[in-house]
């Protein structure tokens, strides 16, 4: 069996953590200890906690966490503040109906792949869907994206690849997945999601966020890789655990 490595505590900082916080500490204080060669990177101990969290609880503190980064992030460079709202981007394609798939990241955060990123990204269904596809998105005020966590953006459209800036944060629309293909072969091993309030979306499966993150080659999709390859890891070795969480 393996152990987690987490401090028994309390700690003095505790005390200035919020409810859910102290749930997730409490929860993994009572798992068994987790050694360092089971878990190099230590972050069995945070996926374990991401993954005991429905579908829709990991949305909302993606989407917490996410925006009060940002938030700090364009606040310390004296830039105007920023929304960042995940839940409202997936709320609106799907008011109008719009054919698309989560992709990136943000499908690796729902299905319990526990790292922070900043933009939605979704592939949609070619052909007359891509019409509204726009619609939804010029609703949102989309517009090439200038400036993102990282400082500005010289080249928002790339090949297949459109990053914009909308009133509930940053999309990245992605025609394609390196290494997998276009909507259809995403399609192929996606999983419908329920995200909660009566929200469902298509999320792109783990083994595909990697194998798209590995030939993208950068040296930040490494860690992603990392962080995926772990999650898909925990669930099958704790699959009695996450498994017992209802999708609701």
């Amino acid at each position: 069996m393996m152990t987690m490595r987490i401090n028994q505590g309390p700690e003095p900082w505790e005390s200035s953590l919020s409810a859910d916080a102290h749930a997730d500490l409490a929860y993994l204080r009572n798992q068994p200890q987790v050694s360092q060669e089971e878990d190099p990177n230590d972050w069995l101990s945070q996926i374990l906690a991401h993954l005991r969290h429905t579908p829709r609880e990991r949305l909302d503190r993606w989407e917490r966490f996410s925006r009060s980064v940002l938030q700090y992030n364009f606040r310390r460079r004296g830039l105007p503040p920023v929304e960042f709202s995940p839940r409202q981007v997936l709320q609106t394609l799907t008011d109008h109906q719009v054919d698309f798939v989560m992709v990136g990241m943000g499908a690796g955060c729902l299905q319990g792949a526990p790292y922070p990123t900043y933009n939605t990204d979704i592939t949609p269904m070619p052909g007359p869907n891509l019409e509204k596809t726009d619609r939804a998105l010029r609703s949102l005020g989309a517009q090439p994206l200038q400036v993102d966590e990282r400082g500005t953006v010289d080249r928002p459209n790339l090949p297949g690849f459109t990053r914009l800036h909308t009133t509930a944060g940053m999309v990245n629309v992605v025609s394609a997945l390196p290494g997998i293909g276009d909507y259809e072969q995403i399609m192929g091993n996606a999983e419908d999601m329920n995200l909660g309030g009566g929200l469902s979306v298509w999320v792109a499966a783990l083994e595909d966020v990697i194998r798209s993150k590995q030939s993208l080659g950068r040296s930040l999709d490494g860690v992603h890789v990392l962080m995926c390859q772990e999650t898909i890891r925990a669930k099958e070795e704790y699959g009695e655990l996450w498994n017992s969480y209802t999708r609701s």
